[in-house]
């Protein structure tokens, strides 16, 4: 039976906490790591009090390197990463394994029940698996396919092979990491059921602007910069991906009016985008920079 290790990078959200660690189900092949990022609020003293939970502590240090702290010390086949703002349900390690199963993916992006209260998660209900099946993470570029770490389910071996999430605290973590597993063999996507509740509020990592900047630029460096495999001949599928992660990002800066890294995007995206022919976004962009008539895009998860 395919072993999973549930790590959980929290600071300062106990109630919160306590809500996803109920979540999530007794099963004999799953650990629960709990990884308390400074917190001030009781989480350490409540976590170590809870048979099922291995507790680690640090100094806060931002939730990728807790996820890395959580990683190091896991013991399953795959690393399941969950917020502690979000949920699990009673059916879903079980459905990880069935994919793994279909596909044996080294990836999966599990699916997601949106809600702000509780409450909203009552009508989901177990359903047959199906999922979407890639050579690797890379292939899968032509839609949206993961909302946050708390889709992620990797194996450790590949987690660790690429260097576990980037040290720094930003946002965009996430995609940063997913960019380097591209090339990994498998990925999949949960198309049903849904797999983990992802709680909306104003309290999530996304809604800090500054960081969200920081993490696009860090990811345009790191492309101009070959750390995504893949190499010219993946090119234009990681352009595909890093642009609909970066244009929405973009548009947002200079909502803010924070024009020079929302140009400073512009600039580094443009020959990317004009070479995928988006030209909404590419002559859209100058004319809201002027005058504030750009329809809006989607906005990024």
């Amino acid at each position: 039976m395919i072993r999973f290790s549930v790590i959980i990078p929290t600071r300062d959200r106990l109630d919160m906490l306590r809500e996803c660690v109920a979540s999530i189900p007794a099963d004999p092949a799953l650990e629960i790591l709990v990884v308390d990022d400074g917190s001030t609020d009781g989480t350490a003293d409540w976590a170590a009090s809870q048979e099922r939970l291995r507790l680690v502590r640090q100094a806060n240090a931002g939730p990728g390197a807790a996820r890395n702290a959580g990683a190091a010390i896991a013991t399953g086949d795959y690393l399941a990463f969950l917020d502690s703002d979000d949920r699990w349900f009673p059916w879903t390690p079980d459905a990880y394994r069935e994919v793994i199963a279909q596909t044996d993916a080294e990836f999966i992006a599990g699916r997601p029940a949106f809600f702000e209260r509780p409450a909203e998660l009552a009508g989901e209900q177990p359903a047959a698996v199906r999922c979407a099946a890639f050579a690797d993470y890379l292939a899968s570029g032509d839609e949206w396919r993961w909302w946050g770490c708390s889709s992620f389910v990797i194996a450790a071996a590949a987690f660790r092979a690429v260097g576990g999430f980037g040290a720094r605290h930003l946002n965009g973590e996430d995609a940063d990491l997913a960019l380097r597993l591209g090339a990994r063999r498998g990925f999949a996507q949960v198309l049903q059921p849904a797999t983990f509740g992802y709680r909306r509020h104003e309290g999530g990592e996304t809604h800090n602007r500054r960081r969200t900047l920081d993490g696009a630029l860090h990811m345009i460096r790191s492309e101009r910069a070959g750390a995504y495999p893949g190499g010219k001949p993946r090119s234009a599928e990681r352009a595909r991906i890093i642009g609909r992660h970066l244009r929405p990002v973009a548009l947002a800066a200079l909502e803010s009016s924070d024009r020079r890294a929302a140009w400073e995007l512009y600039r580094a995206l443009f020959p990317s985008q004009r070479r995928l022919g988006r030209w909404r976004f590419l002559l859209g962009f100058p004319l809201k920079a002027c005058f504030g008539g750009l329809p809006k895009l989607p906005p990024r998860p």
